[in-house]
């Protein structure tokens, strides 16, 4: 099917989290009612000035950059195996890799942890859904609000890869 010319956003979507486990990762779906994921790609160049003019001078191509990720999704429960070992997981466990949890990192041992983040936008219309995948994903911040109208939570990290995978998924 086609794809549809409605707009798409987190509204019509979910985050996918996945550990490192083997055989079968632990996994995480978090419904994004109401959120925002931004991704920023960079591009190292070396700029080479001949005799400080960049009149004849020329560009390069620098090293690869990591991706840089954010996201801001509306939280209920902050933990939930405070309250019973067998609840599911919550958002908060999964990325602070909570030793009750038993969250394995996608990382090899002795590596930064990090998991594997999947957003899957679906097309309000049915037509074909985007996926957006991010490997090995680390942590560089996370805040937690609490408000009148909703609890949020913010994180940001990077996710070490030059560009996310993207893909279109036909509808089932």
């Amino acid at each position: 099917m086609p794809t549809s010319a409605l707009v798409r956003n987190l509204r019509d979507g979910e985050l996918l989290i996945r550990d490192g486990t083997t055989p079968t990762p632990k996994s995480l779906i978090v419904l994004l009612d109401e959120g925002d994921l931004s991704w920023t790609e960079r591009s190292r160049t070396i700029e080479i000035k001949d005799r400080g003019s960049i009149a004849q001078g020329h560009l390069r191509k620098g090293d690869d950059e990591s991706v840089s990720l954010s996201f801001t999704a509306k939280w209920t429960q902050l933990l939930s195996q405070s309250i019973e070992p067998t609840d599911p997981l919550a958002l908060y466990e999964f990325l602070t890799f909570q030793p009750a949890a038993n969250i394995t990192s996608t990382s090899p041992a002795g590596q930064q942890q990090t998991l594997e983040l999947v957003f899957t936008i679906h097309d309000p219309a049915g037509g074909s859904s985007e996926v957006v995948t991010f490997l090995n994903v680390y942590r560089e911040t996370l805040t937690l609000s609490e408000g009148a109208e909703a609890n949020t939570i913010a994180f940001a990290g990077r996710a070490f890869q030059t560009a996310p995978q993207i893909t279109r998924s036909t509808p089932e």
